[in-house]
C-alpha cells in the first residue's frame, strides 16, 4: 500500500469470594514491600533501545489483508420547517448503518536496481464488501468484486520498504463505482519510515498521513475533502523479536481540502487507541488496528424548494453525524528464492 510495505468487562467486589480478597490484599502488600538488601535492581531508564531497521525484501511476496468498518451511531440535524420530514427521513437511514469492507492485496518484488529502488507488481486476490441498514444486509455483488480484482498497480520501494513510485496499469472499464469504495485508507495503516530507529520502552514518534474521507460527501464544496491523521506510536514491550506499540490517533480535516464554496463548512474531530507490531527480524510491521470516534459537523446552505418565490433564501441546515473507524490489517512475507530472497540494504541508523 502506499507506506511501509504491506494488513471491558469490571467484576464487582461482592462477586469476589472473601478468601480471594485476602489473598489479593497481601499479594498487594507484598509486591507494595521494599526489595531485600542486596537485591539487584535495574532502573527502566537502563534497558537497552530496540533497534527498528525497515527492510524492503528481493524476490519475495507480500499478502496484505486489511478490513475497514465504518458504523454510524447517533445523527442528529437543525432545518428549517418546510425541510424537517425530508431530513428526518435520510437521518433515519443513516442511524446504525453499518459498513465493512475486506481485501487481499499482493505484492511481489523483483530483483533490486542499482540505485537501491526495488520493482514491485501488485494486485488484488480478493475483495468483500458487507453494508447493513435498518437490520437489512447486503454484500457486494459480482461486479463490484470483479472490478475491484481488475485493479493492478507497478511501482518501486526504496530501501526502507516505502513506495517510491506507483502506477496504476490496469482498472476496469467502468470504475465509477470503485472510486466509491474506502479500501484506500488502508493505505496508511503502517507509518512511513524516514530512517532506522532507536527506541527504549515508553519513547514514541509520531506520523502524520492524509487520508480521504470513509465517505464522500455529496454536498457542494465538500466533495474533496480529506483528513488529517496524527498518530503517536509509543514502544510499549518488546515480545520475543516484536516490537509492539500502542497507537493513539487524532483526526481532523485536512486544511489543504477545505470547503470551496461560500456559507459551507465541514469540522470533524476524531480520536481513538491502538496497536501496531513490527517484525524486528523481517524488518516490517506485520499487523496494525486503529480504531477512532469521529464527529463530523456540516453546515451548508438549502435548495429552493419548487413552492417557494423566486429569489428567497431557503436558508441552512446542519448535520451532526458520530462515526466509528476501524482500520485493522495484517502482512505476511514469503520469500519465494530463500537463498536469493535477501533485503535490500538500508541506511545507517541516525
Amino acid at each position: 500500500m502506499r507506506n511501509a510495505i504491506l494488513g471491558f468487562a469490571r467484576i464487582p467486589r461482592a462477586a469476589v469470594p472473601s478468601f480471594l480478597l485476602c489473598a489479593l490484599g497481601a499479594l498487594a502488600a507484598a509486591s507494595a514491600a521494599p526489595a531485600a538488601p542486596g537485591a539487584p535492581t535495574t532502573p527502566a531508564a537502563a534497558a537497552p533501545p530496540v533497534h527498528l531497521a525497515p527492510k524492503a525484501w528481493q524476490l519475495s511476496t507480500y499478502s496484505f489483508e486489511g478490513r475497514l468498518e465504518s458504523a454510524i451511531g447517533a445523527v442528529t440535524f437543525e432545518a428549517p420547517a418546510d425541510y424537517q420530514k425530508s431530513f428526518a427521513f435520510w437521518t433515519d437511514r443513516m442511524k446504525g448503518s453499518n459498513r465493512i469492507e475486506m481485501i487481499q492485496v499482493l505484492t511481489t518484488t523483483r530483483e533490486a536496481e542499482g540505485d537501491g529502488h526495488l520493482p514491485f507488481h501488485r494486485q488484488v486476490a480478493r475483495y468483500g464488501l458487507d453494508m447493513s441498514q435498518k437490520g437489512g444486509t447486503t454484500e457486494a455483488g459480482p461486479d463490484v468484486i470483479k472490478a475491484v480484482q481488475a485493479l493492478v498497480w507497478e511501482g518501486k520501494f526504496d530501501s526502507l520498504g516505502n513506495v517510491a513510485e506507483i502506477k496504476e496499469v490496469a482498472a476496469p472499464e467502468d470504475r465509477t463505482e470503485v472510486d466509491q469504495l474506502s479500501f484506500p485508507i488502508l493505505d496508511s495503516l503502517f507509518p512511513r519510515f524516514e530512517g532506522t530507529r532507536d527506541l527504549r520502552p515508553g519513547e514514541t514518534f509520531t506520523e502524520v498521513a492524509r487520508i480521504p474521507m470513509p465517505s464522500r460527501l455529496a454536498i457542494r464544496g465538500l466533495e474533496n475533502l480529506a483528513i488529517r491523521m496524527t498518530r503517536v506510536f509509543t514502544l510499549r514491550e518488546v515480545r520475543g523479536r516484536e516490537a509492539v506499540f500502542d497507537v493513539a490517533v487524532t483526526d481532523e480535516i485536512d486544511p489543504a481540502t477545505s470547503s470551496t464554496e461560500p456559507r459551507t463548512t465541514c469540522t470533524l474531530k476524531g480520536s481513538g487507541k491502538g496497536e501496531a507490531v513490527f517484525n524486528l527480524d523481517e524488518g516490517i510491521f506485520t499487523s496494525g488496528t486503529v480504531p477512532a470516534l469521529i464527529t463530523i459537523d456540516i453546515e451548508a446552505p438549502l435548495r429552493r424548494l419548487p413552492d417557494q418565490p423566486e429569489g428567497q433564501d431557503p436558508g441552512k441546515a446542519r448535520n451532526h453525524i458520530e462515526m466509528r473507524l476501524t482500520l485493522s490489517g495484517k502482512v505476511l512475507l514469503a520469500r519465494l528464492f530463500p537463498d536469493r530472497s535477501t533485503p535490500v540494504a538500508a541506511p545507517a541508523a541516525r
